[in-house]
């Protein structure tokens, strides 16, 4: 059932969803794809954004917990291929990437929220 080393599908991601409130969710799309398209719609979760261009240097706003679930997105799953990597070059021990991207979970109808910015 496994979807290829690292990777989460859509359905899968939908239904930790469900059972994971603790799951930390890190969308690395620009901010403007966020406003243009939206974001995963989460409850309990927390989402990050931190665009892969400057995600190294926005480490701080990495999750403080290195054995936290992380699921990372952006639109088609290439970025947060390489911010998974880059997590766990740094000690993070439970992150996978969104098979397919934003792109996946909007197409097969998963719930969608509005980007709101972080004060």
């Amino acid at each position: 059932k496994e979807a290829g080393w690292g990777v989460k599908k859509a359905e899968d991601l939908n239904i930790a969803l469900g059972e994971n409130p603790d799951m930390i969710l890190i969308d690395v799309r620009r901010t403007e794809e966020l406003t243009e398209k939206g974001v995963i719609s989460v409850v309990d979760q927390e989402l990050l954004a931190i665009p892969l261009e400057s995600f190294l240097t926005d480490s701080a706003m990495w999750p403080a917990d290195k054995d936290a679930e992380i699921v990372v997105y952006c639109g088609s799953g290439h970025r947060s291929t390489m911010a998974m990597t880059i997590l766990r070059t740094n000690g993070y021990t439970n992150v996978t990437s969104l098979k397919g991207g934003f792109g996946s979970w909007a197409e097969a109808g998963l719930p969608v929220a509005d980007y709101v910015a972080a004060e």
